[in-house]
């Protein structure tokens, strides 16, 4: 069945309730209008039973033909029943004005039903302490150390996505570069858009923004910034230096493959008989990672 939306639901009551209303006051004008015609009757038959029923139809008639005199008149004998009669129309038009306000009050506004703002502690204020106190901390938060984090910084303050034509400026480029590099660092609930929101103190538009500019500039910086020229003295002494951390972590054999990468996991059909325990992954699967190595002499 289709969802019908808050919106919707509430312009119904109050039709509903407009309709209501209209009845209500429908009822009580007939019933005027008979007790109207019950006093022309009495008083047509005191004044002469003996009429033929041609002139008690010509009254009948006359009496329909002013039913609005008669229902008004009625009432006009007596002040406090006219009183009354003004007053229950008076509040007629008020209960359909305030109804009709109400319709169109709905109709405008954006958020009904408003929820009260969740209190939450930002906590990029505390970056600038564990860069200079707990570097260990601030790793952890961002996956980079904080020299190579205010290099980046560096880098890209410069760039134009960063800054705009508005009246409103920007976050400052280390907050949105801090925002991402967190997102970026995490992976299933800690890296959620409303996770990395209460952790900033901002809106999800706000993080979304941030997301897209620093991919922008990174797409921009990509050939710039991924590179390796054999040639280079920097590159060498870069690959160097893998090569020795990659030989320390694994076998000397291994050390001329310091560029691997991690491809995506091959799902077994079924436990492996021999050693089928060191086959399951993390997202509970028997699997096979693919490993891309390339040797550099």
């Amino acid at each position: 069945m289709p969802h019908t939306s808050a919106r919707q639901q509430l312009l119904e009551a109050l039709h509903s309730r407009q309709l209501d209303l209209q009845l209500i006051r429908y009822l009580e004008l007939v019933k005027v209008a008979i007790e109207g015609l019950d006093d022309s009757d009495d008083s047509s038959l005191s004044g002469g039973s003996d009429q033929d029923d041609s002139m008690s139809f010509t009254s009948s008639t006359s009496s329909m033909s002013s039913l609005s005199d008669s229902v008004f008149s009625g009432w006009s004998s007596s002040e406090s029943e006219a009183t009354e009669l003004l007053m229950t129309s008076r509040a007629f038009t008020e209960f359909m004005d305030t109804i009709e306000a109400l319709q169109d009050e709905v109709k405008k506004t954006r958020v009904l039903f408003a929820c009260p703002k969740a209190s939450c502690a930002p906590q990029l204020h505390l970056l600038e302490e564990w860069a200079l106190d707990h570097p260990e901390k601030f790793r952890r938060k961002l996956r980079v150390d904080p020299p190579v984090f205010t290099e980046l910084v560096n880098r890209i303050n410069n760039h134009p996505v960063f800054y705009n034509n508005s009246n409103n400026p920007q976050l400052p480029v280390p907050v949105q570069l801090a925002i991402f590099l967190n997102s970026a660092g995490h992976y299933g609930n800690a890296a959620t858009t409303e996770d990395i929101a209460e952790w900033a103190g901002m809106s999800i538009g706000m993080v979304y923004n941030c997301h897209r500019h620093v991919m922008i500039m990174l797409l921009q910086h990509h050939d710039a910034v991924i590179n390796f020229d054999p040639l280079y003295h920097d590159d060498q002494v870069e690959r160097e230096k893998a090569k020795k951390w990659v030989e320390e972590r694994t076998c000397p054999e291994w050390r001329g493959g310091f560029l691997c990468v991690d491809g995506t996991p091959f799902n077994l059909f079924q436990k492996p008989g021999l050693h089928g325990e060191g086959f399951y992954d993390r997202k509970s699967n028997y699997s096979l990672s693919a490993q891309v190595r390339h040797k550099f002499l």
